[in-house]
Formats: structure tokens, sequence, C-alpha cells
């Protein structure tokens, strides 16, 4: 222990941190696909911000689309139609005075203009009124759309009931990965190998690896938990924040990617990333298929080009193969949606040396931001896919 009065660099060695950024970006893209991985647009999948707390918060905002789908069915038709309901976080959307028409789920226009004369919140129940083609009013199913066409007040009257809908506060726990523990005797490092100049950098180099994975793993599946007892604690991943758009389909089909993208579009948001394992886009690289756009490839050499974007009426997607997403699961969403919060970066820490053999730790922490969950989607059920994962 060095007692002198300036304190340099040289003198405190031990749990000093070492940069390891080289190491990191060496590691391959194709290991850690959302942390290291590049997008079509030159960026990382999952950006990264700072942050200075094991519990990080952010505002999740919603607004009051004004459509909503029908929570009930109401047999009577024509101008014995006096009530549209829809959840009562629905009834929100509207307000007195409103002009609305509805849409069979199918798609079907009913033909008829209702105006809003009274909003019950607690139950959802929109009292309505003729205003034009009322008698072409059918029946309403659960699911049908109701939409607003905009308001019909008197003029010069009043405005109705102020609406609001306050920001929602989301928060995640930034989880340790490590310590990992890498120790090596000095006669084995001396120790010459085939193909291993320095078996040291090599071991810490395999253990880097395997923390990028686990937080790849960490942000596809985790859970959050702060548990302040054992002062331990873990992050939610996407499989826990996706919820509002969560597919029960066992294919990942052009239809049904569409369907999702619908739900999101509809939310107000449109996914542009598609995470899956290749093992559940057969349905997708299948040349025979016909809903997809391209079947003829122009190229004398033997194989197939892997589906690499999936182009629809909601913009391009691109796909991101990733070989730590489970085969029954695949995840729509928006890239500048999720992002990583970093307490502390990887790296690598000298431990005291006890004996002889040089020993340091790998350690970093961090968790997941997921904004916006209601303009993405998650398929939790797949089973039509190929090979094992």
């Amino acid at each position: 222990m060095s007692y002198a009065g300036k304190v340099t660099t040289y003198d405190l060695t031990v749990g000093e941190k070492i940069d390891i950024d080289e190491l990191i970006y060496l590691i391959s893209p194709v290991d850690s696909p959302m942390i290291n991985g590049i997008a079509s647009d030159g960026k990382q999948i999952l950006a990264s911000s700072g942050c200075t707390e094991t519990t990080f918060k952010w505002m999740d905002e919603e607004i009051l689309l004004p459509r909503a789908a029908a929570s009930a069915v109401n047999s009577s038709s024509g101008t014995s139609m006096t009530a549209i309901t829809v959840t009562a976080a629905d009834s929100y959307k509207f307000q007195v005075g409103d002009l609305v028409s509805v849409m069979d789920e199918g798609g079907a226009q009913h033909n008829a203009v209702l105006r809003i004369t009274a909003i019950n919140n607690s139950t959802g129940v929109l009292t309505v009124a003729g205003w034009m083609g009322h008698v072409n009013q059918t029946a309403i199913a659960v699911g049908d759309i109701v939409t607003c066409l905009g308001t019909a007040l008197a003029e010069g009257s009043d405005p109705g009931t102020a609406r609001s809908k306050d920001r929602v506060m989301r928060s995640n726990y930034t989880q340790i990965f490590g310590p990992t523990p890498v120790e090596m005797s000095r006669t084995e490092q001396q120790i010459s190998r085939y193909g291993v100049p320095d078996e040291f950098a090599k071991q810490l180099f395999n253990r880097s690896i395997e923390n990028v994975i686990t937080r790849e793993q960490a942000y596809l599946y985790g859970q959050p938990k702060n548990d302040t007892t054992n002062k331990m604690r873990s992050t939610g991943g996407l499989a826990y924040w996706l919820s509002s758009n969560v597919s029960t389909s066992t294919s990942l089909t052009a239809a049904n990617i569409d369907t999702q993208l619908q739900a999101c579009y509809n939310a107000g948001g449109v996914p542009d990333l598609l995470i899956a394992n290749p093992v559940s886009l057969s349905d997708l690289n299948d040349t025979a298929n016909t809903s997809t756009v391209r079947h003829v490839i122009d190229d004398p050499r033997r194989g197939r080009v892997p589906t690499m974007s999936i182009f629809s009426e909601f913009g391009q997607v691109d796909v991101v193969r990733n070989r730590w997403v489970n085969a029954e699961t695949a995840f729509l969403v928006k890239k500048e949606n999720i992002s990583r919060r970093v307490m502390q970066p990887l790296v690598v820490e000298a431990l005291a040396k006890t004996g002889d053999s040089d020993k340091v730790q790998i350690v970093c922490e961090e968790g997941l931001q997921v904004k916006g969950q209601n303009h993405m989607a998650y398929f939790k059920q797949l089973t039509d896919y190929t090979g094992s994962a």
C-alpha cells in the first residue's frame, strides 16, 4: 500500500476499472442483435441513454382518439336505436353534440349518422338521437366501430364538458448483470496454445459475450421486480410490457402480421421492426406463398434470398433475426419506443490479488424502457416453425 501524500493513478490499482470498449464492439451483432445490431437506417436497433437511479421512470401518453369499438350488442334498428354502448374508458373519447356513425366489424357502413345527446361515463352508454338516415341504422354488434364525425352544436353555443387524459407514469428497474468472475493463475497464463495468444483475454471475451446474451434475453422476457428486503432487482422485457396487442396466431403469415399492424395503426402507431427467431419465418420465406409479393428472383446463383423487410399498407417493417427469441414468440416494435437505460456500462474491475493469480469481475447495470406499448405487438403462441429453437 502506498502512503504517498499525493495519490496518482499508479498508487491505487485494486478495484480499478479497465476500459473494454474495444472488446464490446468485437462482439458480433449475431450474438447480440438488439444491443449491437444495426437497422436499415444505419442506427443501433436499441438506443441507450443514461440513468442515475435504480428505478427509472417515464411518462406514457395516449390521446383520446375519437373512435371506439362497441362493447355491447344493441339489437334495435332504425329509429328505435337510441343508445350505443362502449367501455367506460372509451366513453371519454366522445362528448355531447358529437355526430357518430357505426361500421360493422366486417366493414359495412350502417348508412346512418346519429347525434350524441347524453353520456354516462360510468356505464359507457352513449344516448343518441337521429341526425341523418336514422331509419337506415341496423343492429350493433360487439366490435362494431363507432366513429366521431365532428360536433353539431347550435351556433354560438358554449363548448361542451372539458375532457382530458392524464399521462401514465411507468417505471422499470435497472438490473445488475454480473458480477462475473474471471480468475487465472500466472502459470496458466504463460502456457502457449494454438490460436490463442492470450488465454486470460480469451476467457474475458467469452464471459463478456455471455453477459451481453443474458441482457438480450432479459430485454425480451424479463419480469420487473424490486426485492427491497434482499436488495435485489430485475428489469422487465418486451414480453412483459407489450400487453395491448397480444396475438394468439400460430404462424407469422403476412395476413397475421397485417392484423397486428392494423391494431397498432388504429392506436396511433406503426411498428418498424419484427424481432423473431429465423425458424418462425418459414411462411414469409416460402417463395410459393401467394400472400407475399416477391415470387421471381432474377439471379443465376442457386438459393433463395431471405426476407429482410416486410412491405404492407403500413410501410416497411425490417426483420431482425434474433437467436435468443423463442420460436413460439415474436415482437413487432417501433424502434424509437424502446431503449436501454444504462446506470453502469459494461466494465472489467481488477480485484485484490491474494495469490499467484489474476482476478477480475465483469459487471454492468441497466434496464429497458418501453414507451407507447399499445403501438406495438407481441406474438406469444406461434407453433408453425421449422427446426428447433
